[in-house]
This record gives structure tokens, sequence and C-alpha cells, in this order.
């Protein structure tokens, strides 16, 4: 197949007529703040509370660049053998491998005889003492290194990739680089991107204004508390020199203070031009389901509005849901039941 460019309102479309299942919660539900609080910290947290069977997980560690190392759980249901199906899942922004959304659908793929690799981004989660330098929204490198390291231990196996949020856009971005490429990325032959802030920039702007501020000082406080916590299990973590003297309040003075100088960008400014993912979305080679809603409180629908996407991307975006919240009568579920179905349409 060759990918031929087209725009994300030509997709959507397409999409929205009928080939996949739209989310339309009652209207007592449809409020864009409290789709994404429910689904973080009410229906997400109850949905997740069956964990994962422990004698069939087990954890492993992913060498990056630097000499720093990534760690994550490996979940593998009895019956799976070599050849079947594995799904690399890459969290949000201050979360890790055990972030409710995590833990719920890794459970549902378990069940479904699905081996999952839950990955904690540099120097978060379990791996939190692993490494010196932080993980950022463009670290495609590191989720390379996974893929690379999970067909080492899976030879022969297809591989499913899901990102969420800022994993979602360095899904994205990988798939994109690797198809710029040509490079071929062994064993992925699908992916999901959920609520990508796919323009870091327009997202970042985004977060001054309205209620968006409350997310913007909640982001900032929770990356600094991470900083300070890292520090104090890796003395030797990457820090700049009296940056704890004044803590960032926002997004952008911590990628400007903190971000920036530590990973080696200019400014948070040059850090947004570079990773951001939509630069890299019409040369995506594999098959990507983006969901995407256009009332997101923290990601902007905006950049999505005159994106540029392969043949090979398929974008679905909900009038409602929030930011990762997918929330109806019942619960969380649409949002788990789209990546599920993505998944195992490849099987």
């Amino acid at each position: 197949m060759t990918a031929t460019p087209s725009t994300s309102a030509d997709l959507q479309a397409n999409v929205l007529g009928g080939q996949r299942p739209n989310f339309l919660p009652p209207w007592v539900f449809r409020n864009n703040h409290f789709q994404t609080l429910a689904g973080a910290y009410v229906f997400g947290r109850w949905r997740s509370g069956r964990l994962l069977p422990t004698d069939r997980s087990s954890s492993g560690e992913v060498l990056v660049d630097n000499d720093d190392r990534l760690a994550f759980q490996d979940d593998c249901p009895a019956g799976w053998v070599t050849g079947d199906r594995v799904v690399v899942l890459g969290h949000g922004l201050s979360g890790s491998h055990a972030s409710p959304y995590m833990v719920r659908i890794a459970h549902q793929l378990y069940s479904r005889g699905v081996r999952t690799v839950r990955l904690d981004w540099r120097g978060s989660g379990a791996g939190v003492g692993l490494a010196r330098y932080p993980y950022h929204s463009g670290r495609s490198d590191d989720l390379r290194a996974t893929i690379l390291e999970v067909g080492r231990r899976c030879p022969g196996s297809p591989i499913s990739v899901v990102g969420f949020s800022m994993g979602g856009n360095i899904t994205l971005k990988m798939l994109g680089e690797a198809g710029a490429r040509q490079e071929v990325l062994p064993g992925v032959d699908r992916a999901v991107s959920v609520c990508p802030p796919i323009d870091l920039a327009t997202t970042i702007d985004f977060l001054k204004f309205g209620l968006a501020r409350w997310y913007d000082a909640y982001f900032a406080k929770s990356c600094t508390r991470d900083v300070r916590y890292r520090k104090r299990v890796r003395p030797d973590a990457i820090i700049p020199e009296g940056w704890f003297n004044r803590p960032p309040r926002t997004m952008h003075e911590f990628d400007d203070t903190f971000t920036a100088p530590v990973c080696g960008f200019a400014s948070a400014d040059d850090y947004y031009r570079k990773c951001s993912a939509k630069q890299f979305l019409p040369t995506i080679k594999i098959p990507t389901l983006i969901l995407a809603t256009k009332d997101d409180p923290v990601v902007p629908y905006t950049p999505f509005e005159d994106a540029v996407l392969s043949e090979f991307t398929e974008l679905h975006a909900t009038r409602y849901g929030g930011h990762m919240g997918f929330v109806a009568t019942r619960g969380v579920g649409w949002m788990d039941q789209q990546v599920i179905s993505w998944i195992m349409d490849g099987m």
C-alpha cells in the first residue's frame, strides 16, 4: 500500500458515518470535566479493581541511552505461546504501569489470552531509580528500544502498541519516524493512540485559559513532585542547579526550566516543535487508530482539524468523553472496548 495523505476531516466523516460506534453518554454525564475526573478518579479505579494474577506477571528492564534503563511489567496468561500476540501499553504524563486504565485494559486483554507489557517511561513507576534522565513527550527511541526487547523475548509474535495521552504522542511519533525512514519495527502491525497531544505548543497554550488552568497547575505540581521523589531515590539524577528553589507553576515553566535543559532542547518551544507528533502523521505506515474527543479539557481538538493523516490511520473523534473519560451509565468501558476491538481485529 502507498500512503496517500488525507485530511482528518475526511477521515472523521468516514469513521463517524458508521465504521466505528460513537460514544454518546446520557446528558447528565456530558460535562467534559466530569468525564475526565470521573474516568480518572471514580469509575476508572473501580473498574481496575481486579488485579492481574501475580503468578503470571514478571518485571523486566530495557537499556536505553546514557546507561539509563526502563522498567516494564510483563503479564503473560496461561496458554500463551511464542507467536501469539503481545500488546505494549504506554501511560500518560505522571502515570505508570499501575495507572487504572493500564491495569484495566491489561486485565481485559489478559482474560482474552493476550500477553501485555505495561511500560514505565524513563524514570517513572517501577523504573524511578533506573534512570538519571527523565521521560518526555518525544521519547520515541525509548519506545523503539522496548519494542526490540519485546521482539527478543517473544520472537515471531505480532506486536500491538497502545499509547495514552502523552504516551499516544510518543507512539505516533515513533510510527511516523519509522515510516519516513523506511524502518521496519519488528513485529509491530497495529497501534492505538488515545487522546494524544499531537501539537504540544497548542496544548500548552490551551492550558493557559479558563478551567484548563487547573489542569496546568495540577500537572506542573505533579511533575515537580515526581522530580523530587526521583532525586531522593536516584541522587545522581540530572536536575538543573538551584531548580528546586523556584518550583514551576505551569507546564510551560516546567518544560522551559527542566525538560528542555535536561534533555538537550534549546527551550520549551524547541522541545514542543521537535517532539509534536502532528508532523509525523503523514508517514505512518502501520494500521493505527486515534481516539480523540472534541470536548477534551486537557488536549485541544483543533490540531486534528488540519492534520494530514496517511491512509493507514483512522481518526475517530467523539463529541463527548473529556480526557480519557468516556464514562456512561455503567462506568467507563467505551474506550476499552475500542482499544481491544482494534487489537483483536488484527488477530
